[in-house]
């Protein structure tokens, strides 16, 4: 009997000390996302920010660069349209701060998608830019507060905002809330990024936002609750003032974050804007739609291209010295092949390279290389206009060059299927082809791109569009390579590839459970003011 009470308290103590792990665990999820509006990173660092630096100790930091000319300019419409809805501007079509021919009904912002998942939830939004209370944010919150800073002027609308938004946190559920400034974009505007008052507007923010934050902590079940803030702004401002362009400066952006999953520090591959929406539904507990850009934070794919080791520049002496790089050695079992023909030009743009946007797009800005927003980290170019800059080797020949991937098992395979990010511009001759090789034998056309309507990307551009093909495995074939080639090019353009992905199956995979257990599983798929914002 005694052996029996002693397992029993045993049982009970164990089932109080998990019951008190699960109650632990159960915290509220609530999520407050704070947009500043024309905030340069580098500044909003380099200044005198304490809850902004608290906030990026304890958590995630990172600088960001938007898309530029070919998808959008960077302004506030599609800067804003892009943090909320999480997709880019070639999708929600937001281009300007007109708004004309936008898709939005078709890309909710993510406080919509949490109302509608849930609607439960406490959503809120305290905005004063009015654009975003009228056009992005136009349903889907339980309570928006929209005052007009562009007639009453941001650093009174911006106090009333903060006004709300505290009442709110401290106050109300909110499950779900984005609080916006819009001040700085002013002082970027009148004084430029290199100003003091520009700086004086991110202390003026950053005590908004320990405002904000100390709301948080009134709150009477803070201790029950775990709380995501995030800061992100629509886009940089240059030195002198001003913004739209495709310079560093005006394309600059960020992501800080700090609860629930995201991890800490700073990421080896930079986040982009639209991982901010995914981010707030996976700690809502909500499935992120599969049209999503982003990903949440920390759950990108890896990609082999990101493991490249890059170096300073060599020709490109328009490249600061300080920015990496670019590298013509590939990671991972990729390769690169040359045609024995082709001239030499630039060095770094001898054949396909792996670089960085940072790097990439400061070699001639406003070219479009910009609009490669897809592409993260590191990822592959075969650039002959940036190669024929260098003694003009077009003259004398070609542009042809290889970039191969590893081999790839099919033995006992049906299919190889391959996806990649593809950013492609179409200029005179110039072509590109993805190609399969299998054991050695003669390369299989899988894509073609060229100046023909015909082709892939029907004699145009194709910009930072996510790509896919299949390719029927032989009978007994054991093994496979991919090529990506550009060739019969001169002074033309370019083609970036990232996230190259390939993977097999066997044919019968989507036919009825036969097997359970032994199916093979499909793979994953994975200006003035109000119009210079």
């Amino acid at each position: 009997m005694r052996r029996t009470l002693s397992l029993l308290a045993v049982l009970v103590a164990v089932a109080g000390l998990t019951s008190g792990i699960a109650v632990a665990a159960a915290k509220t999820p609530k999520v407050l996302v704070i947009g500043l509006d024309g905030a340069r990173f580098d500044k909003l660092m380099a200044a005198d920010t304490p809850n902004v630096h608290a906030l990026a100790n304890r958590g995630y930091v990172s600088r960001s660069s938007l898309y530029g000319s070919g998808m959008a300019p960077t302004v506030s419409g599609p800067g804003w349209s892009t943090i909320l809805t999480g997709v880019w501007p070639d999708k929600h079509k937001v281009k300007g701060n007109s708004f004309a021919g936008n898709d939005l009904a078709s890309h909710p912002s993510w406080l919509a998608r949490a109302e509608t998942a849930n609607p439960a939830l406490d959503t809120y939004a305290a905005v004063d830019w009015t654009p975003i209370g009228d056009r992005i944010l136009r349903t889907g919150q339980d309570r928006k507060f929209v005052l007009n800073g562009d007639s009453a002027g941001y650093e009174k609308t911006d106090e009333q905002v903060a006004v709300d938004a505290e009442k709110h946190l401290k106050q109300d559920k909110a499950d779900a809330s984005f609080v916006y400034f819009g001040q700085t974009d002013i002082a970027g505007h009148e004084h430029g990024a290199d100003s003091s008052q520009y700086e004086a507007s991110l202390r003026t923010d950053d005590a908004l936002i320990g405002r904000l934050l100390a709301a948080v902590d009134a709150r009477a079940n803070r201790a029950g609750e775990d709380w995501l803030i995030m800061i992100s702004a629509d886009h940089g401002h240059t030195a002198s003032g001003g913004h739209g362009g495709d310079s560093p400066e005006e394309r600059m952006t960020f992501v800080i974050a700090a609860g629930g999953a995201v991890p800490a520090g700073t990421p080896a591959v930079a986040p982009k804007i639209v991982d901010i929406a995914p981010t707030v539904l996976r700690h809502l507990g909500i499935a992120a739609p599969a049209g999503y850009d982003g990903y949440p934070l920390g759950a990108a794919p890896s990609d082999v291209f990101d493991t490249a080791v890059l170096k300073p520049r060599q020709d490109e002496t328009g490249v600061p010295a300080g920015v990496p790089g670019w590298t013509h050695d590939a990671p991972g079992g990729w390769s690169v092949r040359n045609a024995s023909g082709m001239p030499a030009g630039v060095t770094e743009w001898q054949g396909w390279a792996f670089t960085t946007d940072d790097f990439w797009t400061r070699t001639a800005p406003g070219q479009q290389r910009e609009a490669n927003a897809r592409a993260r980290g590191v990822f592959a170019v075969a650039d002959p206009d940036e190669w024929d800059d260098k003694g003009s080797p077009s003259s004398r020949g070609t542009f042809d060059s290889s970039l191969m991937s590893p081999s790839l098992d099919v033995s006992g395979k049906s299919t190889v299927d391959v996806a990649f990010v593809s950013h492609y511009r179409q200029e005179g001759t110039q072509r590109g082809a993805l190609t399969a090789s299998f054991d050695g034998g003669p390369e299989q056309n899988v894509l073609a791109y060229g100046p023909e309507s015909g082709t892939a990307n029907k004699g145009g551009d194709v910009l930072s569009v996510p790509t896919s093909a299949s390719v029927k495995v032989p009978a007994g074939a054991r093994s496979v390579k991919l090529t990506w080639r550009l060739y019969a090019a001169g002074n033309d353009w370019y083609w970036a590839v990232d996230a190259p992905r390939l993977t097999t199956r066997v044919r019968g995979w989507r036919a009825a459970r036969t097997a359970k257990r032994d199916r093979p599983r499909p793979p994953a798929d994975t200006t003035p003011r109000r119009t210079a914002r």
